[in-house]
């Protein structure tokens, strides 16, 4: 990648961080691959209540049961 990091001086700056803040590395991709094959990756749903992996259809669909 050829992507050079600007001087922090430079008002560019800041729009190359939340750009590369809004892209996930290789290791957190595969971190949380895991977590959602796992079932154990947890967030909220539309009114705020919490949500396993597990519980979301499209896992369903996917999953297979752990031994």
């Amino acid at each position: 990648m050829t992507d050079q990091k600007p001087d922090e001086a430079d008002p560019k700056w800041t729009e190359w961080f939340i750009e590369k803040m809004g892209q996930p590395g290789p290791d957190e991709e595969a971190f949380f691959e895991r977590r959602r094959r796992l079932g154990i990756g947890v967030g909220l749903d539309e009114d705020g209540n919490l949500v396993y992996a597990k519980d979301l259809p499209e896992a369903k669909k996917t999953s297979k049961p752990e031994p």
